[in-house]
């Protein structure tokens, strides 16, 4: 039998994943899509939830952000880079979980990292990727 996870659940376990994400100084932006099993109350509450997300212009988000594709991979991440940097991968819990010199054009191997959503870092900007 599969578990289901409830809305109030995955509202907690985004709340938490958003937390860690503004703490790294990402602006995680989610939008929730009700799925067959959800009654009406919880599509109210999930339109509230989405609304209530506060918003950042294009220019400030890129500012600060790092260019990191594809968004989900399950082998390798490019990362775009000027010339020679660091790459620092975060997990969703805010540990580093791999660090790697890479030149321009080069890209990361992600096979050895489990499933789940990771935050790049490269100088003083951050990205965003999911590993399959």
């Amino acid at each position: 039998m599969k578990r289901i996870i409830n809305l109030y659940n995955y509202n907690r376990i985004m709340n938490y994943l958003k937390t860690v994400f503004v703490t790294l100084g990402i602006v995680l932006g989610c939008s929730v899509v009700a799925n067959a099993q959800t009654s009406g109350a919880e599509t109210v509450a999930m339109a509230d939830a989405s609304a209530a997300e506060s918003t950042v212009t294009e220019s400030d988000a890129s500012a600060s952000r790092v260019h990191v594709w594809p968004e989900v991979s399950s082998i390798k991440i490019m990362v775009d880079v000027e010339k020679a940097d660091t790459v620092q991968i975060y997990n969703a819990m805010g540990r580093l979980v791999k660090t790697q010199r890479v030149e321009k054009g080069q890209g990361v191997n992600i096979e050895t990292l489990i499933p789940g959503l990771y935050t790049v870092k490269v100088g003083g900007k951050t990205g965003a990727f999911t590993k399959e």
